[in-house]
C-alpha cells in the first residue's frame, strides 16, 4: 500500500506542471502576440533610403502639358525624427507610415493614434512652368509648416490628416488633406497601397495658385480676372508598389488621379482638370 500511495503521489507532482502549462498556454499565447515595447536604445539607430526616380506629372495642377524627370528620393530616420525628399520616407519601412516630405518629428503616440509635425520647403511656382501661367505673378518659395494625425484602424488601414501653413506669409496659405490608405502585402517581399483622398484649401491659397489677379488679367496675360474663395481643391485617388529586389534594394513606382474640385475647378487655369501621374524609381536600403 505504501508503494502504491508512493506512486500515486509520484504521478500527482510529475503531471501538475504539465496540466499548470496546459491551462497557461492561451494566456501566454496572448501575451506572446502582444506588441512588444520598443527596446531602451531603439531610439539611438538610424535607417537611411537612397535611390531615384522618374516621375511624369502635369506642370501644374490644371494643365494640359506634361513633364517628365528624374529626382532624388532620400529618407533617414533617427529616432522619432525623419527626413524624407521624394517620397523616400515611405520606404523607410513596411508599414502605415507614410512620413511626410521634409523634417518631421512623432509628437504623441497614444494607443492607434499619432501625432507629428513637420517643416518642409515649398518650391512655389514659376510663370515659365507652363505657357498658360506666363505673365501671372509668380508663387514664391516658402517654408511651410504641417502638423499631422494619423489613426491606424488595424495594421492594414489608415485615416491621415495634414495641415500645412505657410510659415514666412509669402501668400502660400494653408491646405488640409486627408486622406484613407490601405495597404497589403501580395508577397512576403510585395506590398500594395490604395489611397483616396481630398484636399481643402484657404483663399489665400486658391488665389496664388488658382487665381488670375485683376492688375494682370488683359495685361500681361490674356485670362479674364479671377478671384477664388476657399473650400474644397481637389479628390484623389493612387496605387503605390514596393517590392525587395534584394535585402537592401527596393523597387517601386505608383500611379495617382486627381481632379480640381469647387472654384479650381472653375478657374481659367483648370485648362485640364482631371490629371494623372507616374512614377517608377529604385533605393538601396540600410540597415533595417
Amino acid at each position: 500500500m505504501d508503494r502504491m500511495h508512493r506512486y500515486r503521489s509520484f504521478l500527482r507532482l510529475s503531471c501538475a506542471p504539465a496540466l499548470a502549462l496546459m491551462l497557461a498556454q492561451p494566456a501566454l499565447a496572448q501575451v506572446q502576440l502582444r506588441p512588444q515595447p520598443p527596446a531602451a536604445n531603439a531610439e539611438s539607430g538610424f535607417t537611411w533610403v537612397l535611390g531615384a526616380s522618374v516621375n511624369n506629372s502635369p506642370s501644374y495642377a490644371g494643365s494640359t502639358a506634361r513633364s517628365t524627370g528624374v529626382r532624388p528620393v532620400i529618407g533617414l530616420e533617427i529616432g522619432r525624427f525623419t527626413l524624407s525628399a521624394g517620397g523616400g520616407g515611405s520606404l523607410l519601412d513596411f508599414d502605415l507610415d507614410a512620413r511626410d516630405s521634409g523634417l518631421t518629428a512623432r509628437l504623441l503616440q497614444w494607443d492607434n493614434l499619432r501625432l507629428s509635425g513637420g517643416l518642409r520647403l515649398d518650391g512655389g511656382r514659376k510663370g515659365e512652368d507652363d505657357p498658360v501661367l506666363r505673365g501671372l505673378p509668380d508663387v514664391e518659395r516658402t517654408l511651410r509648416g504641417r502638423l499631422s494625425a494619423i489613426y491606424d484602424f488595424n495594421k492594414h488601414l489608415s485615416v491621415r490628416s495634414t495641415l500645412s501653413q505657410d510659415l514666412l506669409g509669402r501668400q502660400g496659405g494653408a491646405t488640409l488633406q486627408t486622406s484613407a490608405r490601405y495597404e497589403f502585402l501580395i508577397s512576403p517581399r510585395t506590398e500594395v497601397g490604395l489611397a483616396v483622398g481630398f484636399t481643402l484649401a484657404n483663399a489665400t491659397y486658391m488665389r496664388s495658385y488658382m487665381g488670375v489677379p485683376a492688375s494682370a488679367a488683359g495685361l500681361t496675360t490674356p485670362l479674364p480676372a479671377y478671384q477664388p474663395g476657399g473650400g474644397m481643391h481637389s479628390t484623389q485617388v493612387g496605387l503605390e508598389v514596393k517590392t525587395l529586389v534584394s535585402d537592401r534594394w527596393v523597387l517601386f513606382g505608383g500611379v495617382g488621379y486627381q481632379q480640381l474640385r469647387g472654384d479650381a475647378r472653375r478657374s481659367p487655369l483648370a485648362v485640364k482638370p482631371d490629371n494623372y501621374n507616374v512614377s517608377i524609381g529604385l533605393a538601396y536600403r540600410c540597415c533595417r
